[in-house]
């Protein structure tokens, strides 16, 4: 029913109103009465209304007092204002406040009544599409996990059509801008997400909590989106500067988790891609970081003696790592954004466990290599450097005299100096 209250000083024109018209009829109701504006406003609290049909001159509030009240407080209701007074001053103060209708009295029954039904339909349209809106959004909602997964398989399709993605991410809100992309994979350790004393009801309340964790703290940083791959793994994809790190937001990842949840994770990005069609180089890269991190064997001479060194994972895979890469010009950030922490956490932690900084330990081991190469090869001395990951010969040349107390050329020569003897002998 469509609720009206009649505002006005005089209450045989309120009574003419309430009761010459048979308003039920027409899907309307008079539900309040009021003498004047500040009674109206007074009545509103406990009987709201969808329209109010006031007179202009009334007592202690006037119909345009009131109507200003109105429509500060309650700007859904209408208002229609009445007058006995063809005035235009206050026709113009009314259109000012967005009231549509200024009638003058007496109002012809068949006019008040063709108008209040054309504003219950109004009214009635605005609320059908409302609850039409809302069956959408929720629809909507509940199907976004469902559109988000499908939408990530399609980054995933080298084949797909990076025209159709956009689109589809356009429809879905999700932000496709660039003007890099990072993937980053998060999984759950194990099969800790889903205990087998769970039941499906918490299974499912642990499954959206770990999505729902992830996706607020990636994108409390970065815009972009989240979906599951599996079960107990989840992916998700970043729109950042190329340069950009990423180490604080996975420390953030795996911390939150923790601490919500008592979910230990794994995470690990993938490289930086300029474009949609390259989002799968960077979620394999996200796999085969996760992969590597998950193994125990090496190729890298010298990482498992290294590794048995340590008890910490974060530190072991930052070894594994150095030892197998130490051949490029990495350092400190570089690992840290392997290991997905920040490179103060890792320098910290790193030194607790291996009693030395993480640069000093490096450079130890690209010293120990070059030795080796020194020994075992005729390389020319800044071909070696190279090898071992220095790009300046000198500053190569420091670091080996600062452990070893000699240049390369003088430990070489050295060597075949020492050798040379014991050939003679």
């Amino acid at each position: 029913m469509y609720k009206v209250m009649v505002v006005d000083d005089e209450i045989i024109v309120r009574r003419g109103i309430m009761t010459s018209i048979d308003w039920p009829s027409h899907g309307i109701a008079i539900t309040a009465e009021a003498r004047n504006g500040k009674e109206a406003l007074i009545k509103l609290q406990s009987h709201p209304v969808h329209l109010i049909l006031a007179d202009i001159r009334m007592p202690v509030m006037t119909g345009i007092e009131l109507a200003r009240a109105v429509k500060s407080e309650y700007p859904d209701i209408e208002l229609i204002l009445l007058s006995g007074y063809e005035d235009f001053q206050y026709a113009k103060e009314a259109m000012s406040l967005g009231i549509r209708h200024y009638l003058l009295k007496p109002v012809q029954a068949e006019k008040l009544v063709e108008l209040l039904v054309e504003y219950r339909d109004r009214e009635r349209h605005k609320r059908l599409t409302r609850q039409r809106e809302l069956i959408r959004n929720m629809l909507f909602n509940e199907q976004l996990p469902h559109m988000k997964s499908k939408l990530m398989h399609k980054l995933l399709d080298r084949r797909a059509d990076a025209g159709e993605i956009r689109e589809q991410a356009a429809t879905l809100r999700i932000p496709l801008d660039g003007p890099a992309y990072r993937v980053l994979v998060v999984k759950a350790d194990g099969n800790r997400l889903f205990a087998e004393h769970m039941t499906r009801k918490e299974q499912e309340a642990m499954a959206f909590a770990f999505l729902n964790i992830v996706e607020e703290t990636l994108l409390a940083r970065f815009p972009g989106f989240v979906s599951y791959a599996e079960p107990n793994t989840v992916i998700g994809l970043i729109n950042l500067r190329p340069e950009t790190p990423v180490g604080d937001v996975c420390e953030a990842v795996r911390t939150n988790l923790s601490t919500n949840l008592r979910l230990p994770v794994s995470v690990r990005p993938g490289r930086s891609v300029h474009t949609l069609t390259q989002i799968a180089d960077s979620y394999e890269d996200a796999l085969g970081a996760l992969s590597c991190g998950a193994c125990r064997e090496t190729d890298s001479p010298g990482a498992s003696a290294e590794e048995a060194k340590v008890h910490s994972r974060l530190v072991k895979e930052a070894v594994r790592y150095a030892m197998t890469h130490y051949g490029e010009p990495i350092g400190l950030s570089e690992t840290a954004e392997h290991v997905c922490v920040t490179p103060a956490h890792l320098s910290k932690v790193f030194k607790e466990e291996m009693g030395e900084n993480f640069m000093r330990w490096l450079n130890r081991i690209r010293v120990e290599e070059a030795r080796r190469l020194l020994d075992s090869t005729w390389l020319r001395t800044y071909e070696i450097a190279e090898k071992v990951g220095f790009r300046d010969y000198k500053y190569f040349s420091s670091i080996f005299r600062t452990y070893t107390g000699c240049s390369p050329r003088e430990y070489r020569n050295r060597r075949s100096e020492s050798f040379n003897a014991d050939g003679r002998g």
